[in-house]
Parts: C-alpha cells; sequence; structure tokens
C-alpha cells in the first residue's frame, strides 16, 4: 500500500502490507473514516476513465468523426396513461407532504414519452465523451430525486444534493459496480459518488420509499433521455447503420435500425406500450 498512512514503517513490512490493503480494499462495502482502502491503487485504476483512442469496456474507440451525422427523434407513448400512485409520506410530513404522487409514465398531451434512455448499442469507435465544467448532479428537493434520469460518465464523479432540511438515505443497486448505501443528513451537503463500468443503476431513498431516480452510466457520446415532449437528439454520429435502443423503467426495451448518412439527419419516431400480461 502506497497511502500515506504507512509511510516511515520498516522497508521489509511494505511487502507484506501492501498484500494485506489489497486482500481488505476488495472486501466489503464503502467504509467511512478508512483512507487506506480510499488510497488503494487497485481502486483507482478501476476508476479511471478510458483514455482517447484506447478500448474502454465496451470495446468502444475513441476516433475523429469526420463528416458525422444526427439521430433525431420522439419516443411516444401508444396506451392509456394509468393513474399516478398515491403514497401517505409517514415520515417527515412537514417537509414531503401527508402524500407524493408517483407516476410511472411522464407523458406529453401529444404522446411524448419522457425519461426513456436512447442509445445507439453496437456503435464501436467514434467520439470522446467530453468533460463537463462541474460533475453531474442528482438533486434531493421536496423529498424527490431530480433529474429522474441522468446521463453520467463511467468513471467519472457524479454529486448526490440533499436541499431538503431532513435526513435521505441514497442506496443504489447495481451488478456491475460496487453498490453505495449511505444516510445524508441537511447538514451534508453532497455525496460523492462514481461507476466504473457502464450500467443504468437504480438509486433510491431507504428512509422515503417512493423516492428513485436513476444514474446512466455511459461510456461513449452516443446516448441520450428524452425531455417532457419526449424528443431527443444524438449528433457527431459516424456514417453507418446502427441499433438503437430505447429504453424506459416501466416499459422494458425494444430497438431499431438506422442508417446514419455522411452530414445527413435521420428522423425516427419509435412507438412504446404497456404489456397486457
Amino acid at each position: 500500500m502506497s497511502g500515506r498512512a504507512w509511510s516511515g514503517r520498516a522497508g521489509g513490512a511494505r511487502p507484506f502490507l501492501a498484500a494485506l490493503g489489497m486482500v481488505l480494499g476488495g472486501c466489503g462495502g464503502e467504509s467511512e473514516g478508512t483512507p487506506e482502502a480510499e488510497e488503494t491503487p487497485a481502486a483507482t485504476e478501476e476508476a479511471a476513465p478510458s483514455e482517447a483512442g484506447a478500448g474502454s469496456e465496451s470495446g468502444y474507440r475513441v476516433v475523429a468523426v469526420s463528416n458525422g451525422g444526427t439521430i433525431r427523434g420522439t419516443v411516444r407513448f401508444e396506451g392509456t396513461v394509468p393513474p399516478p400512485e398515491r403514497i401517505a409520506a409517514s415520515d417527515d410530513a412537514e417537509t414531503c407532504g401527508e402524500y407524493q404522487e408517483v407516476q410511472p409514465l411522464r407523458v406529453a398531451p401529444g404522446g411524448g414519452l419522457a425519461d426513456a434512455v436512447i442509445s445507439i448499442v453496437d456503435i464501436t469507435e467514434g467520439a470522446s465523451l467530453e468533460t463537463p465544467a462541474s460533475p453531474p448532479t442528482l438533486d434531493q428537493n421536496g423529498c424527490r430525486f431530480s433529474p429522474h434520469v441522468l446521463l453520467v460518465t463511467a468513471g467519472e464523479p457524479v454529486e448526490i444534493l440533499n436541499n431538503d432540511p431532513i435526513m435521505h438515505n441514497v442506496h443504489t443497486f447495481t451488478f456491475d459496480n460496487r453498490p453505495v448505501n449511505r444516510s445524508q443528513p441537511p447538514g451534508v451537503e453532497k455525496i460523492e459518488v462514481e461507476f466504473a463500468v457502464p450500467e443504468k443503476v437504480r438509486v433510491r431513498c431507504d428512509v422515503h420509499d417512493w423516492m428513485s431516480a436513476w444514474l446512466i452510466a455511459v461510456d461513449h457520446p452516443y446516448h441520450a433521455v428524452t425531455g417532457d415532449d419526449g424528443g431527443f437528439a444524438i449528433g457527431n454520429v459516424p456514417p453507418g447503420t446502427y441499433t438503437l435502443e430505447t429504453w424506459h423503467e416501466s416499459l422494458g426495451t425494444s430497438t431499431r435500425t438506422v442508417t446514419v448518412e455522411p452530414g445527413g439527419t435521420a428522423e425516427v419516431e419509435m412507438e412504446m406500450s404497456r404489456s397486457e400480461s
């Protein structure tokens, strides 16, 4: 272990301590107040973003895009929009209100479906993800997460804020990344998390069980989240034919083929509906 906590120890003990630190750093969840675990070299390497020109976890390679095109379209919901679920706020009613209404589908008057994730799933090379000036943020305000769906870069920090005068709990549910489960009192302005591997990560608050959100960790820029009107656009796409995937937490996944001409715009309309099973 190369952390400062071990400086000044006898040189002969360092190999044993380094091996012990690597074993301990790989076990269990996140441990607050343990600088040795935070400074483990293996953890730093796992979280490092892909360098330009190198392959990512999914095999994606960063190259210069020449005469790229755009995929633009709308995702529409077909069917009857279900009524929202009314949930009694048993805790912190003075902040959260006596009831919270949870609507799994946000559908505009024209049928546009919000919060759907659009991804080119079979692209192997293209532009790099731009590093934002500040980390993306997931807020907790009014006993709700906002936004409900947020694109984040795999291996880069995400800030989770608490703008409520009460305690929340940040609990992530993952398959390929280490989960997070931390309380966030009102005095803790932000929690910083990151996900090394691309994945759809569900976020919940264990204190207020109606609160949920999704962090979509990605390793290339060819993703989008539909806005309030169901619209989206993905730019600077290398010319070619691709599989375009639409995912929604309540409606599942659908795919279609789309061809992007050099410098052109591919217009697509997609529909999603609820299963009648």
